[in-house]
């Protein structure tokens, strides 16, 4: 080895001396940021609120719902409920601490069955935090201990809970779960639903699903009403409804029927609804031959005596019904039908989001008109060119967009244009390949987007649907009355 070369490497070698603890240490570094992250299994916390761009808060990332035991006592002398519910979930990521969503005071939690901290951090928003982190993939449970006065929380937009005469019904949409258990509170988490509810003897306890018991404690003076639903749903489409009601139980068909009338109304008023209700089961069967066989394994219909501030709910399983809305001559039918129809569009197929609700309305009031067609024998595209003729000149009724209808206007435009769109849709691909598609889409639940539908509508059709999507879907004016628009004479 020349000098030279004996120089170049004394040097390289006191280079490599300095250099080599700070590349060490680089890379202890990098090992414990890689350390960190969710996908190396490190836990971290989720977040209040799944992201939907219109209810922000609304829901809780990190888990998966899959039930909820939700058993309250209510007090009707102060209003006051008391609860304990258990939450079984499957974690989707590691988790340090998670929320639930509740609006009610928290007195006690438990994961996996042991104590665990928890923190309100806004109006329904309650962070727990488990003693020992929770795994990617683990199913845990969650039991939570609460009481408080419903009928003192406000949130700035619809209450989930009505009081009115003696009668409580906790119902709503977008939200109602909040006034009366914790949960994950957003529409692309459906899970499994038994509810048990302790009242006074001689109070009655309407709810979802199938009534497994009127008295399932059998303590004297208290009667605990307990129902179970055996499909998966959507928190909003959970209620309870407190009161003395008429009750009829029987079975249509395959199927068992409880249909619900509150006592506080009047006797002409209660043989009305009650007889409105009852057709329930020939009104299912009519949309049964449109949509497919019925989702659920039970039906019903419950009328409290309150002033709701919708004109129905499609609960899963028995719609709650606003008795006003149900005694306008000629419309008994029509709402049950519309609501009816969500059983199978916005119950068993659910929106993943809240921009979404074109898939839930506009189908529950394109089963109205389906209704119309087979009963009435009138005409469903008439029914499109009469509507549209109606709002033809209405700039601002056709500025609010299918796709992004946004929060103000959630719950009113869909109600024409949905099921006008629907029928141009029928128009233009023919009632063959309408009719399949939307069965199929109906009777594979879960939770979708109205881009979704946009692709399997598509799939059903060789016609190129991207004018019609463009008009009736994305577009913020009236279409044009065209045959690529699904208009016909």
């Amino acid at each position: 080895m020349s000098s030279a070369e004996s120089a170049r490497r004394r040097v390289f070698l006191q280079a490599m001396a300095f250099l080599l603890p700070i590349l060490i240490l680089a890379g202890l570094v990098a090992v414990m940021v890689a350390d960190r992250s969710p996908a190396a299994g490190s836990p971290v916390q989720g977040q209040a609120g799944v992201g939907d761009p219109y209810f922000g808060d609304y829901g809780s990332s990190g888990y998966d719902a899959l039930s909820y035991q939700i058993k309250v006592n209510w007090d009707p002398g102060s209003e006051t409920l008391t609860g304990d519910t258990t939450i079984r979930a499957r974690a989707s990521q590691p988790l340090a601490a998670f929320f639930v969503d509740l609006a009610l005071d928290v007195q006690r939690i438990t994961v996996n069955g042991a104590p665990a901290d928890f923190a309100r951090t806004g109006f329904q928003d309650v962070r727990v935090t488990p003693s020992r982190p929770i795994v990617r993939g683990a199913m845990f449970s969650v039991m939570i201990g609460y009481h408080g006065k419903p009928g003192s929380l406000h949130h700035g937009r619809t209450s989930g809970f009505y009081a009115a005469d003696g009668e409580w019904t906790f119902a709503g949409e977008p939200e109602s779960s909040a006034w009366w258990f914790p949960a994950n509170d957003h529409p692309s988490d459906p899970a499994l639903m038994d509810v048990s509810v302790r009242v006074p003897a001689g109070m009655d306890v309407i709810s979802v699903g199938r009534l497994k018991s009127r008295d399932a404690a059998d303590e004297a003076g208290f009667d605990t009403w307990h129902w179970v639903a055996d499909r998966p749903m959507a928190t909003y489409l959970n209620f309870i409804s407190i009161g003395q009601f008429e009750i009829e139980q029987g079975t249509t068909g395959r199927l068992p029927y409880v249909y619900a009338v509150s006592e506080k109304l009047s006797p002409p008023q209660r043989r009305q609804l009650m007889v409105a209700l009852r057709s329930s089961g020939r009104v299912l069967t009519m949309l049964e031959q449109s949509w497919g066989p019925y989702p659920f394994t039970a039906i019903g219909g419950m009328v409290p005596v309150a002033d709701l501030s919708f004109g129905a709910l499609e609960t899963q399983t028995r719609p709650v019904y606003r008795a006003q809305t149900m005694l306008k001559p000629g419309q008994a039918e029509r709402v049950i039908a519309h609501e009816l129809g969500h059983m199978w569009f916005g119950d068993n197929v659910t929106m993943r989001q809240w921009n979404d609700v074109f898939i839930n309305e506009a189908y529950g009031a394109y089963s109205a008109w389906l209704y119309d067609e087979k009963v009435h024998a009138e005409d469903p595209n008439r029914q499109l060119n009469d509507t549209y003729a109606h709002y033809a000149g209405n700039a601002g009724f056709w500025r609010v967009t299918m796709i992004d209808p946004g929060v103000p206007h959630l719950f009113d435009q869909v109600y024409e244009r949905g099921p006008m769109a629907l029928q141009a849709l029928r128009n233009l691909i023919g009632d063959d390949a309408f009719f399949r598609f939307n069965r199929q889409w109906a009777q594979t639940p879960g939770t979708r987007s109205t881009e979704d539908w946009i692709r399997v509508a598509q799939a059903a059709t060789p016609v190129d649907l991207r004018p019609y999507f463009d008009a009736w879907i994305y577009g913020d004016q009236a279409p044009a009355e065209t045959r690529a628009n699904g208009f016909r004479k």
